[in-house]
């Protein structure tokens, strides 16, 4: 038999694959129509500076390896950067985490087995959106292995940014509104992981101060990863994850010991 801890994960991450399998429409316009778009966007635009200007190479990226490279971070944005965590900070302001400190699982327990329900869904979108790019020929087969890795290492990645999210939502104990703090970070993480522009293309100074930040693991690493142009070792890029997550986690656990003094709501 499940243990308790254990019963509780697999129903409540059961529970939030059916609620957000409710709408399905809805909810797939929602996860691929935004990062499609800009994709599309970049992909069309790359495409054109390339053939306008007749140009053969830009920092060490022909037409095609420009344009396979947009293509994955398409793939990219949808296992780490897909989920989001806005109901938290209504949930905080409304009193709604009333229930989750009288009920036997913890507030960061029920966002989490959300979470993970939201990246089974996205496994499967993003089976069939290799498929469609393979078929497409925008984007040729890769082994199997540099597959299964870049996966492995989205997936991982894709917890780096929950914690984020995470952290971000709990703001609201001290603010109206953290949507935001949410916007200017998504714009920093679209211009400075290579999201848009490739980061081998930044000046020298910049790309050696981004390595010390997270933003590359955000973008930049997993679509190398997956193009088999990665040069450094899986277990450092793995360390680097958890490095990063782990600060993140004991930045949340901090606000949530902080902000929990400040609550006083009492609705359900």
């Amino acid at each position: 038999m499940l243990g308790p801890e254990i019963l509780k994960w697999t129903k409540t991450i059961s529970l939030s694959l059916t609620r957000q399998l409710t709408y399905k429409f809805d909810f797939l316009l929602t996860l691929v129509l935004p990062p499609l778009v800009l994709v599309s966007v970049s992909y069309a635009l790359w495409a054109e500076i390339f053939d306008r200007e007749k140009i053969k190479e830009i920092g060490g990226f022909t037409r095609d390896a420009m344009l396979r490279y947009q293509c994955w971070t398409f793939i990219a944005a949808l296992l780490v950067r897909g989920h989001r965590s806005w109901n938290l900070s209504e949930d905080i302001r409304f009193g709604r985490i009333t229930a989750f400190l009288l009920y036997p699982f913890t507030l960061w327990g029920a966002y989490a087995s959300e979470f993970i329900a939201f990246q089974i869904i996205q496994l499967f979108v993003v089976a069939v959106s290799i498929s469609a790019l393979c078929l497409l020929n925008l984007v040729p087969m890769i082994p199997l292995a540099t597959l299964a890795s870049g996966l492995a290492l989205s997936l991982l990645i894709a917890a780096l940014w929950f914690s984020f999210e995470f952290l971000f939502g709990l703001l609201a104990f001290w603010l109206e509104e953290t949507w935001i703090l949410r916007y200017v970070f998504n714009l920093l993480t679209i211009t400075l992981s290579g999201a848009f522009i490739p980061i081998e293309l930044f000046p020298q100074w910049l790309q050696k101060v981004l390595q010390y930040t997270p933003f590359p693991l955000l973008t930049s690493i997993p679509v190398h990863v997956f193009l088999g142009s990665n040069s450094q070792p899986t277990l450092y890029l793995s360390l680097r994850v958890l490095f990063w997550t782990a600060l993140a986690s004991l930045c949340a656990r901090y606000v949530w010991r902080r902000g929990i003094r400040l609550y006083s709501a009492s609705g359900i």
